[in-house]
């Protein structure tokens, strides 16, 4: 283990945003037809695990070159970025070396002055040079960094503090057995990990706000694996992969991998007034979805604003997941919360055991007076289910996005790219 204590670093500001950026005043209120396959759609050959397929789009396709050349990539650390100085968003002084975007944007996670480093050296649940000590001690700001790679097994969840960046870039690092909590910690970035296997307890792989600390705020979780093996990742198992409670906000989610977890995001859960899970509001961009079942998420409440994601061959994980719950499902909206979706990628298909007489087909729905925008929905022609877009919606939301977002067309490219770069990457 070896702690630095690093002088204070003064980083420049970026510049305007890219010219292939949406207008942050643009709301587009018009819902994909519940019953249609998108007009968009990529052709079944053109983008195989692998990447795109040389045989070129249908007539009806982005052209998969059709992406702003000259902007800046979404994804924080990727080829098109960057790595060195914070962008506008953080003020003057400290902040992370990769771009955010998003309500997640002023977060400076352990980047703050006077700032320790501290490397990890062991892959033991607990003790010196572990990851748990690091996030123990030193008290304050501070980087945790790996000297090593391989799978740390956890008897109990850690913790995160406030003013800290877990930073797991150039390592392959896995939590095992357990995953993360932020008991109403701010100002948190954590990139670079794999979650796996949250098994058998029901609890979170992450979970951010607590009903006794209250609402975590500026939190960036980044380029993050969350995997179940086997039967872990049924209901009966675990619980969320990601839940969003309490009012916490100011949140971005970026470059996200989920595969085979039943459960993915759970926004408001339901044990907090309307009044504190209002405040919530996420930025969710650039993630990918193999092989889960539903809450992509489940928004009960406040604002969760998704683009460019991925939602790969969703399915039911039993005749029943919970009784009395027959439910599999895209995005959803509930309860009076407002979800924007665009710019996103749809792929079903219709072959698994216990869909039968569920609601797995539909992509997007509202339910208790929730509101959802689908903009720019595009159904892979490879998918063979009849999917079905704003299941019960009525009505925009009247949500206006207040930042300038860099936005991809839903087409081949993405898709690849998805595949290929979202999760522990870096």
């Amino acid at each position: 283990m070896r702690r630095l204590l690093l002088p204070a670093l003064l980083l420049c500001a970026c510049g305007a945003p890219a010219p292939g950026e949406v207008d942050a005043g643009v709301i587009d209120a018009g819902a994909i037809d519940a019953g249609s396959t998108d007009a968009g759609s990529i052709d079944a050959g053109s983008a195989d695990a692998g990447g795109t397929d040389a045989g070129g789009t249908d007539a009806g396709e982005v052209d998969a070159g059709a992406a702003d050349a000259g902007a800046a990539d979404a994804g924080p650390n990727d080829a098109g970025v960057d790595a060195g100085p914070a962008d506008a968003g953080v003020d003057a002084g400290l902040g992370p070396d990769f771009v955010i975007e998003g309500f997640g944007a002023a977060t400076k996670g352990g980047w703050q002055p006077g700032f320790d480093v501290y490397e990890v050296t062991s892959l033991l649940d607990s003790g010196p040079g572990t990851l748990r000590e690091g996030l123990t001690n030193p008290p304050g700001p501070r980087i945790i960094r790996f000297t090593l790679d391989g799978s740390i097994p956890l008897t109990s969840a850690l913790l995160v503090p406030s003013n800290v960046t877990i930073d797991g870039r150039g390592h392959s690092i896995t939590l095992t057995g357990k995953g993360l909590i932020l008991l109403g910690s701010d100002d948190v970035i954590i990139t670079n990990l794999a979650i796996v296997d949250v098994a058998p307890d029901s609890e979170d792989g992450l979970r951010i706000g607590d009903p006794t600390f209250g609402a975590s705020e500026r939190v960036v979780i980044d380029h993050v694996t969350f995997r179940a093996t086997g039967n872990n990742g049924a209901s009966t198992n675990v619980d969320e992969a990601m839940s969003i409670i309490f009012g916490s906000k100011d949140i971005t989610l970026a470059w996200l991998r989920f595969e085979n977890w039943e459960k993915v995001l759970l926004v408001g859960n339901g044990d907090a007034s309307q009044a504190i899970d209002a405040a919530i509001t996420v930025s969710w961009h650039h993630s990918y979805f193999k092989g889960t079942g539903r809450r992509h998420p489940q928004a009960r409440f406040g604002i969760v604003d998704l683009w460019n994601d991925f939602f790969d061959d969703w399915h039911m994980y039993g005749f029943l997941f919970l009784a009395p719950y027959p439910e599999s499902f895209g995005a959803q909206s509930q309860e009076g919360a407002r979800v924007r979706v665009e710019q996103s990628l749809f792929r079903r298909l219709n072959n698994h055991l216990y869909d039968t007489g569920s609601q797995a087909n539909e992509a997007t729905r509202c339910e208790l007076n929730g509101k959802l925008d689908g903009v720019g929905l595009v159904t892979t022609s490879d998918s063979t289910a009849p999917l079905v877009f704003n299941a019960g919606c009525s009505g925009s939301t009247g949500w206006t996005r207040p930042y300038s977002v860099t936005l991809d067309p839903a087409n081949a490219t993405l898709r690849s790219r998805l595949e290929s770069q979202a999760g522990n990457t870096l």
